[in-house]
């Protein structure tokens, strides 16, 4: 098994976002700017994040694609399952709009498909956003 670096950033478990409001919050943002056209590199410089939110990010993205999780903001914020916490003992709580824009910009990258926020806004509007009915939940991540 290949080593972790002592810095790096992965995703521990998904927490549900009442448990959530003990951790710190690197992430969590105001949404709805996301716009057909845009890619992950749009995500990355709108939003602002210095290097360490950055790194949180890139962990999120890589575990979002690996775990094939589609899922709507209201899925992020309702499930038992829905708010990454990280290694750091940070964690990423998004409005649904916000949580739109981030699932907008790793599956527009992923699929080279032109998403928007409102595509992820919630379950209910996953139709236009690709393999609906596959998405999964978050898997426990492996040591």
């Amino acid at each position: 098994m290949a080593r972790r670096k002592k810095d790096a950033i992965w995703i521990r478990k998904f927490i549900a976002y009442e448990e959530a409001k003990g951790y710190p919050d690197n992430l969590g943002t105001l949404g709805g700017f996301f716009r057909d056209g845009m890619r992950w590199k749009d995500y990355l410089e709108i939003s602002g994040y210095n290097a360490e939110g950055c790194r949180c990010l890139e962990a999120l993205r890589s575990y979002i694609v690996k775990h094939r999780i589609r899922r709507g903001g209201d899925w992020h914020q309702h499930s038992k399952k829905g708010v990454p916490l990280f290694s750091d003992g940070s964690v990423a709580c998004y409005s649904y709009r916000a949580w739109g824009d981030l699932m907008a910009a790793i599956w527009s990258e992923h699929d080279n498909s032109d998403y928007c926020y409102m595509d992820f806004y919630m379950d209910c509007l996953l139709k236009e956003a690709g393999d609906v009915g596959k998405s999964s939940k978050p898997e426990p991540p492996r040591p």
